[in-house]
């Protein structure tokens, strides 16, 4: 991937489909293992419920659990990934954030269990919305990612109090952004709709952090 290039302007009109990835698989070491077949459902049911929306870019956290949601999604619109590490969840042991949203947030400068703090989420997450624009050129775009990473983005385009709340993100969950210019209207935060339907088991999955 090249890096955006900083004389690059254009008048922008487009929607950004920030996506959250499906249900993850916890390996034995707490790794991130793909997705599960629960997951693999969501993905394609939200492949379906967006396949006429027009979108022609498909960019990706690179770590497996949003790259497999992308490649189904990319299978059933007939795209190619384009995946970045700027995309990532918050970079933290396993464990930490938990116990950081119940003892220190909002504290954006606390480093849970030694990792990534908000603070410098938030650093990244300005680096990743010009990667996106610069993928995006004004053409309909979705980015499969992260719930903390997505809410980071919203906080930068002035659409603060989802991570200061730490709302919920459903596994799939949309969130929709219009960009006309230089304003950026959040057309629908943590849309799931495409998952009616399924059942109570999936139901709970759909609403888990």
């Amino acid at each position: 991937m090249s890096a955006p290039d900083a004389g690059f302007e254009i008048f922008l009109l487009m929607k950004i489909y920030l996506i959250r990835h499906a249900q993850e698989k916890i390996l034995a070491d707490e790794g991130d293992g793909g997705i599960t077949p629960l997951g693999r459902q969501q993905s394609l049911s939200l492949a379906n419920s967006l396949k006429n929306k027009g979108i022609q870019i498909l960019l990706t956290s690179d770590l497996p659990r949003a790259q497999e949601t992308a490649q189904v999604l990319g299978d059933v619109w007939g795209l190619k990934l384009e995946t970045s590490p700027t995309w990532r969840e918050i970079q933290t042991p396993k464990g930490a954030w938990s116990e950081y949203e119940k003892k220190r947030h909002p504290d954006f400068s606390y480093h849970p269990g030694g990792g990534e703090s908000v603070e410098e989420l938030l650093r990244r997450a300005e680096k990743g919305w010009e990667e996106i624009i610069w993928f995006a050129q004004n053409r309909e775009t979705a980015v499969v990612g992260h719930a903390i990473f997505t809410k980071a983005l919203l906080y930068n385009l002035g659409f603060k109090n989802y991570l200061v709340r730490n709302d919920s993100i459903a596994n799939t969950g949309v969130t929709v952004l219009k960009v006309n210019g230089d304003k950026v209207a959040l057309n629908k935060f943590n849309s799931y709709s495409h998952l009616r339907g399924l059942t109570l088991r999936e139901i709970w999955e759909r609403i888990r952090l």
